[in-house]
């Protein structure tokens, strides 16, 4: 059976209709490609740049598209896939060596129809509207291309030759009689209002659709593919002719192989697709348990009578004339006796391997009827999930119903990769979920340095275009510039160490290094400098005017029992230390900090699994398990999340300076892959993560930060990851 369509093809091109416009392919006549089972292939591309030689490069992407789809073997969405690929690599890499006025990007939508299945994929400024059953559908659904309001960052998509890896929309639906699929360009796409398409597309014509598209286009430049699904057809097979018996039999050209063929005739008979999805194995085993029976027949059969004449007694021997009738009625009884062990053994070897096809197949289907229904009963309940979220107005609801349908795609998507509806279902919800949630994608992040695979970063402190770095297990402080844009480092500046362990500062033999912090001028206090901690007790600072290291005198260093992080506001210093439970305050001195410290917490503090703290106008405390604690005064304040989408998960920092430096406080969740941006009361603001191809690029660099530093005026926040230092741009 084949499905009957009807297509037609329109273009205008200043002004003037052309009926054979660039960039539009019709392929259905898979055969004389040497792949009839690859389906009729249909395709429109949109090609953006200089006008001039628009339409040769849209044919060239077109001819690429259908050659690299029935070159392949493998599924019809691997197929498209690699297709997409291939001309999205021509495109980047001629982009590449281009001028930026003659770099052209594309988009291209491609529609493959093989039985009563129909496979989309579309990447870029292109449209597919479907008319079924009355009602009207575009893919994708959601455009930066085709919707007003909507950014290209936002949603992670890029038309092609833009990246590397390009955004491949894969969509899949079974087809009917009287469904009509229109391919065109973004521009006719936003020139017609969404409800002028279901009256476009209900006429039973394809011309008349064109005529109509034409005339709603104005006379603009527009490209359009119109697709009519008919009554199915019954086809005789056709023998091959002698070109395609030729391409098969070409040198280089390898034959269908035997389970190609046996998959072949499976398909056209209907025997159940899950056969063939463990056909190679079952056929390897199969056979050899084959020719295991074989051997055991063998050996079970009786061996054929002796050739040579048996002895014969000497009383026969005087009567010659009776030997041949008295060996033929022998070899008559021999033959009786041995013809039903014979038939026996025959019947069980047929029937043995018989009996264990048949338990494997039915043990094969039913493990995959149980794996479908898996699947079915997720897809189900992500798409119910999906639809509840739509009819219901409450925030609250509609997050948790989009949640409960991406976590029952998650886990469709494990089984299924390539699960076209799952992955468009799963771009949809994100999208909403980011909108819901205030997530505001990331879509620049800098590598700025690479440290030592045994490296433990702890700190990174900036200061204008000083970046310093503290490595706590090898004991060093890193000292690095920033370039003019301050996106970059100074080259020469990536392994400057200000300070190491066993290093001699004045009279101070450096021990280990505890934290360090940017120490504001205040309290008597006239400079600004960076202050870090030594296990030995000593207060190293560091003046970027005259580039000198000196300790400072710190008093009663004896009275610490395990600090752990240290702090600073406007000349004082703050170290806390989990094992006395207690915040010591440091005021200034003329020699650094030489006085006895304040207890500053006034209330009983439990600081056993902090990981960090920052300080505003409050002290502000992250633990291990995404508790936050503020404290004013040395008294317990307010800090509440409970307006946060999703409570932090093994958190690893915080960070906020005084109001006039830093507006809000910044929580990197690692647990969450993410960076929550709150007010100093706690409540959410919004939330950045990474672009989908920035974490495709960079990896999950939000899920392992140590460190975290936040310049509002810049829009910069440096952090440590791993073993690297980054710059990310956070958008407004």
């Amino acid at each position: 059976m084949r499905i009957k369509t009807t297509v037609g093809r329109v273009a205008m091109r200043g002004g003037q209709r052309t009926d054979q416009p660039g960039g539009i392919l019709v392929e259905e006549q898979g055969r004389r490609l040497g792949r009839p089972d690859r389906g009729a292939l249909y395709l429109l591309v949109e090609v953006t740049g200089p006008v001039a030689g628009r339409d040769i490069v849209a044919d060239q992407l077109a001819r690429l598209v259908r050659d690299v789809y029935y070159s392949r073997r493998g599924s019809v969405t691997y197929g498209l896939q690699q297709a997409l690929q291939e001309a999205n690599n021509l495109l980047y890499e001629e982009n590449r060596t281009s001028l930026p006025g003659e770099r052209r990007t594309a988009g291209i939508s491609c529609l493959v129809l093989r039985g009563a299945d129909l496979f989309i994929a579309q990447s870029g400024p292109t449209a597919v509207y479907w008319w079924h059953e009355g009602q009207i559908s575009r893919l994708p659904d959601l455009s930066p291309w085709l919707d007003e309001g909507l950014s290209a960052e936002e949603l992670g998509a890029a038309a092609l030759g833009e990246r590397r890896e390009p955004n491949i929309a894969l969509f899949h639906c079974p087809v009917e009689a009287g469904d009509t699929f229109l391919l065109t360009e973004s521009s006719l796409a936003r020139r017609i209002p969404s409800e002028q398409w279901p009256g476009l597309l209900s006429v039973a014509s394809a011309p008349h659709i064109l005529e109509a598209v034409v005339r709603a286009g104005g006379g603009t430049d527009l490209s359009a593919l119109v697709v009519m699904i008919g009554e199915e057809q019954v086809t005789a097979a056709l023998p091959p002719t002698p070109a395609e018996e030729k391409v098969l039999e070409a040198p280089g050209v390898a034959r269908p192989s035997l389970w190609d063929s046996v998959a072949s005739r499976l398909t056209r008979l209907q025997i159940g697709r899950s056969l063939r999805a463990a056909g190679r194995a079952l056929v390897t085993a199969l056979a050899s348990f084959w020719a295991m029976c074989l051997v055991l027949l063998r050996r079970m059969m009786p061996g054929p009578p002796s050739e040579a004449p048996a002895p014969v007694p000497a009383k026969a021997r005087q009567k010659p004339k009776k030997r041949p009738v008295e060996g033929r009625k022998a070899r008559k009884a021999e033959k009786a006796r041995r013809d039903p062990v014979q038939k026996v053994l025959v019947v069980v070897a047929i029937v043995i391997p018989l009996a264990v096809i048949a338990a494997v197949a039915f043990m094969l289907v039913q493990r995959e009827q149980t794996r479908r229904a898996e699947l079915d009963s997720l897809w189900q309940q992500a798409d119910a999930a999906w639809q509840r979220a739509k009819t219901t107005t409450d925030q609250a609801a509609i997050r948790t119903h989009l949640t409960e349908a991406s976590n029952a795609l998650d886990q469709l998507l494990k089984e299924q990769p390539n699960h076209a509806e799952a992955l468009d279902l799963l771009r949809q919800i994100d999208v909403q979920l980011d909108t819901i949630n205030q997530v505001k994608r990331v879509t620049w992040v800098g590598e700025l340095n690479s440290y030592p695979a045994d490296a433990e970063l702890s700190r990174v402190v900036v200061e204008g275009a000083h970046v310093f770095v503290l490595d706590r297990r090898t004991g060093k402080v890193y000292h690095h510039r920033l370039n003019d844009l301050q996106q970059a480092l100074i080259p020469g500046s990536q392994n400057t160490v200000l300070v190491g362990k066993g290093s001699q500062v004045g009279d101070v033999l450096v021990g280990d290094l505890v934290d360090m912090a940017w120490m504001p001028a205040g309290e008597g206090r006239q400079k600004e400098s960076l202050v870090i901690l030594e296990s030995g007790g000593s207060l190293l600072e560091y003046d970027l005017a005259t580039e000198a290291l000196r300790p400072l005198r710190m008093a009663a260093a004896d009275a610490w029992r395990y600090p752990r992080l240290v702090g600073s506001y406007y000349g004082r210093f703050y170290l806390l230390d989990p094992t006395a439970n207690q915040i010591w305050r440091y005021f200034p001195t003329a020699d650094g900090y030489s006085n006895p410290p304040d207890e500053w917490l006034q209330v009983p503090v439990t600081l056993t699994g902090v990981v960090d703290m920052a300080i505003g106008d409050s002290i502000y405390l992250i633990y291990a398990d995404g508790q936050i604690q503020r404290f004013t005064a040395g008294q317990s304040d307010t800090f509440d999340i409970s307006d946060w989408d999703t409570q932090p998960r093994n958190p690893a920092a915080i960070f906020t300076r005084p109001p006039d430096e830093t507006k809000w406080v910044y929580v990197a969740d690692r647990g969450n892959s993410r960076i929550v941006q709150a007010s100093p009361e706690g409540r959410f603001q919004r939330q950045f993560r990474l672009a989908h191809s920035v974490s495709q690029e960079k990896g999950d660099i939000l899920g392992q930060v140590t460190s975290l530093f936040v310049d509002e005026i810049s829009g910069h926040a440096y952090l440590l990851s791993g073993q690297k230092l980054y710059l990310l741009l956070l958008p407004e």
